[in-house]
């Protein structure tokens, strides 16, 4: 009896959960970039503790949630091919470790800007931009080139264990109770959020 048919449903569920993940970090991405146009033509309407709560998802959402889901789980098995695909990976494992640099460059033009420095909404809005397009390059990268790949190369095996990482979130090894709280992060920076800019996180996937 063939394994394809179960081999494509938990790979199709898989590849729905990371791209979920995706989804949602991508908006909160934009929705920073939203508030710092805001600032930056409001000098009354600055939510400043909205704004670090934001900073607060970006950093740590992919740096002890999603992140070591993929270098745990769905890479590992990427070591075994070829050196071209060894070499995907390795750059992905790169960009993992560069975001976090790139989120402190963020974090220090937020403070220049909050601090009131001459530049600062130059640096806040130039510093947001690099970030977000960093991570969506970088989203896209794993979308359209790691996933078919993966698609094409795993066992299933290997889909079940990254199924079971990206849909358990009781599991302890993915930080099941940091989960919870920035899922409940996620739900208050919405709620706390201007109008106008709720309506932009109406279409993302709830964490």
């Amino acid at each position: 009896m063939s394994d394809a048919p179960f081999q494509n449903s938990a790979a199709t569920r898989a590849i729905a959960l990371i791209k979920d993940e995706h989804r949602t970090l991508a908006r909160m991405l934009g929705a920073i970039q939203l508030m710092v146009a805001h600032y930056c033509k409001n000098r009354t309407e600055r939510d400043f503790e909205l704004f670090d709560a934001m900073l607060r998802y970006i950093e740590n959402v992919p740096n002890l949630l999603h992140h070591p889901k993929e270098d745990k789980v769905l890479f590992p098995p990427f070591l075994r091919f070829t050196a071209g695909e060894k070499q995907l990976v390795c750059e992905l494992e790169l960009e993992h470790e560069t975001g976090a640099r790139r989120h402190a460059s963020l974090r220090r033009a937020f403070h220049a800007f909050r601090t009131g420095v001459i530049n600062g909404p130059i640096l806040l809005t130039a510093a947001a931009g690099e970030f977000a397009d960093f991570y969506r390059v970088h989203m896209q990268k794993e979308e359209t080139r790691l996933l078919p790949l993966a698609v094409a190369r795993l066992t299933v095996g290997e889909w079940q264990r990254i199924e079971s990482a990206f849909g358990d979130k009781s599991d302890p090894l993915f930080g099941a109770d940091i989960a919870d709280d920035y899922r409940q992060l996620y739900q208050c920076i919405i709620e706390l959020s201007p109008a106008s800019l709720r309506l932009h996180f109406e279409s993302a996937v709830t964490p």
